[in-house]
């Protein structure tokens, strides 16, 4: 498992994973994380399985942060106001269950929107602080001989 993880893994190319991974595992879109993970790194030629062990390992801080992300986009987006709590989600599936599949769709739209706004930045960011510790912890690679 330890040599899968480290295959083909450059200071830049593990930065890039670490980076991709965390910012894919933080989409507040419960379900979609390993197929985004998966094809982005395949994408972009990374090792695809530490990707989706980086998006699973910050998927806890996925779960906090989705209300924020979603209550982000509702203002962002002039949506009509939300209370994300269970007996206001039961009094609106109970008075419209199809309406309230609608204002629930859009408005984790919307957040899902907020979320692509933050990752690119906080993605580069990541990848950036992250080249200079890789260099300094992973070992180098030997020098050929001739």
């Amino acid at each position: 498992m330890r040599n899968l993880l480290r295959e083909g893994m450059t200071p830049h190319k593990l930065a890039a994973t670490v980076a991709l991974g965390s910012v894919v595992g933080l989409i507040p879109a419960i379900g979609v994380t390993t197929a985004l993970s998966t094809a982005l790194a395949a994408r972009f030629r990374l090792n695809i399985a530490a990707t989706v062990l980086v998006s699973y390992l910050v998927q806890p801080l996925q779960l906090l942060l989705a209300i924020p992300f979603i209550q982000a986009g509702i203002r962002l987006f002039g949506l009509a106001a939300l209370r994300l709590s269970l007996s206001e989600m039961r009094r609106m599936f109970s008075a419209d269950w199809l309406d309230a599949l609608n204002q629930l769709w859009v408005a984790n739209l919307a957040g899902i929107l907020v979320w692509v706004l933050v990752a690119l930045p906080t993605g580069g960011v990541l990848y950036l602080l992250l080249v200079p510790l890789f260099k300094k912890v992973l070992p180098r690679p030997q020098e050929l001989v001739a």
